[in-house]
């Protein structure tokens, strides 16, 4: 299961994305953070400690969270902001403490946490180069790195304008089913 987690403004980037993909009968889910509230993290701990896997806050992550913990691979669609994911999917990946493993292991010589249970976390980034500078398409692009070193995830930037391209389209697609 592919799943699409999208803030993309008037680009419908996500959404174009989804559609190829269930032309070519990949079993895919499209969630829009258009309308959606996630309420920031407040960093209490809970999710680790008290009520492991569960956030305190009642909000829409209630249903977000068991969908992305479900995906195989999981795809963001955002628009780069000041070199960050947006304020909706930020809100998102602050909460993956929820997903992913609490426990420390020992991983090439060094004391790790982080991951999935189970499986290898697999995450794609679509940033959307809309009103942004090329030092913060580079900062982007390092974020995303940096976020798959910490969830010990695998997965690819891609930067798009406005519209998709069936170019970028086809490389997406393959880089996703080469996973």
């Amino acid at each position: 299961m592919i799943t699409i987690l999208a803030d993309e403004g008037k680009g419908k980037i996500g959404a174009e994305l989804f559609q190829e993909l269930s032309l070519k009968t990949v079993k895919s889910e499209y969630i829009s953070l258009e309308g959606i509230q996630v309420k920031p993290c407040i960093n209490c701990g809970g999710c680790t400690y008290k009520t492991f896997g569960k956030c305190i806050s009642r909000d829409d992550g209630d249903w977000i969270f068991p969908k992305v913990i479900g995906a195989d691979i999981l795809i963001f669609v955002t628009p780069i902001t000041f070199g960050c994911y947006s304020s909706k999917i930020k809100r998102v990946m602050d909460k993956f403490g929820l997903i992913m493993d609490r426990h420390y292991f020992m991983e090439n010589g060094e004391l790790v946490k982080g991951g999935m249970q189970g499986k290898q976390f697999k995450f794609y980034v679509l940033g959307i180069r809309e009103n942004c500078i090329d030092d913060e398409v580079e900062v982007f692009k390092k974020l995303h790195y940096e976020n798959l070193i910490i969830t010990r995830g695998l997965g690819k930037t891609f930067i798009v304008d406005m519209t998709l391209t069936t170019e970028m389209k086809y490389n997406i697609m393959k880089e996703v089913f080469n996973a």
